[in-house]
């Protein structure tokens, strides 16, 4: 029997990373419309919200794993851009870099919540 709590979460998490690499692979073409990366950026934090606060009670590691990735693939272009933080522009690349910091803030959490969470097992 399925948890549909878990599959929504799940479902979540990567609709999160399949916004993410649009984003990443869209490159130029998608970061020149600035408006059109922003809402995909605005989108997939809200998106890895919601994952994260519908899986809150369940342990999930498919849930931390796929918010850590997209997490740190976002952070990838925002790195390259500013030379690895060694010149920021803000607002430029960096905001890359912090919404990235907060996906990837909410899969570490995940993560630790779900390790930490102990399992219930019932004897018949």
């Amino acid at each position: 029997m399925t948890n549909s709590k878990h599959v929504l979460a799940v479902g979540l998490a990567a609709a999160t990373l399949a916004l993410v690499l649009t984003v990443v692979v869209g490159g130029p073409a998608v970061l020149q419309r600035a408006g059109l990366a922003m809402a995909f950026v605005i989108s997939a934090i809200a998106l890895a919200t919601a994952a994260f606060f519908v899986s809150w009670k369940q342990r999930s590691f498919p849930v931390a794993g796929l918010l850590a990735a997209s997490g740190i693939i976002l952070m990838i272009p925002g790195l390259i851009a500013t030379g690895y933080l060694s010149v920021i522009v803000f607002p430029g690349p960096i905001l890359g870099v912090i919404f990235g910091l907060i996906i990837f803030g909410l899969g570490v959490a995940k993560s630790i919540k779900t390790a930490s969470t102990a399992v219930v097992t019932t004897r018949w």
